[in-house]
């Protein structure tokens, strides 16, 4: 038994080890934070298929209408991430500094955890459940501070009229 057992042990330290591996050549350092967003995504879909269950909403076009957002999403920061490193890349080849804009993915994947997280907790109260107040205002606090240290990096622009 205690063969079967190592065995078993074995193939599952190789299994993780291997998802641990692919994760990380294709998130980077950070993949931790990708699969948290993965498992958020799944986390509030459930909740959202719950409430609609419960509200007599639910029904499969609607169903498919949130898997196509999550999609998006993932669809957006790949996007951020990847053009970020392309305009970085061009950057170096013309002797420009733009080595700020790694931040853009970041901060794009930043403000969809933060959008997660309160999908679930207004999800969670709707299901009747109770969120500590202290949350929902650490996620409003948590957005605010987002979005200033984006705008210290990248100043949102102006609107210039013409004449």
């Amino acid at each position: 038994m205690e063969h079967y057992f190592s065995v078993f042990t074995d193939k599952a330290n190789l299994l993780g080890a291997t998802v641990v591996a692919v994760l990380g050549g294709v998130f980077g350092a950070h993949w931790q934070v990708f699969v948290l967003f993965f498992a958020l995504n799944v986390v509030d879909f459930f909740y959202g298929w719950l409430k609609g269950k419960q509200t007599g909403t639910i029904n499969s076009a609607k169903g498919a209408v949130g898997i196509m957002k999550k999609v998006s999403y993932w669809v957006v920061i790949a996007m951020a991430f990847g053009v970020a490193q392309v305009l970085i890349d061009f950057g170096t080849a013309i002797d420009a500094q733009l080595g700020f804009l790694h931040l853009i993915g970041w901060f794009t994947l930043g403000v969809y955890i933060l959008n997660e997280l309160t999908s679930i907790v207004e999800n969670l109260v709707v299901l009747g459940y109770e969120v500590p107040e202290i949350f929902v205002r650490g996620l409003n606090a948590a957005r605010k501070a987002v979005d200033a240290a984006g705008n210290k990096i990248i100043p949102k622009e102006e609107n210039h009229e013409h004449s």
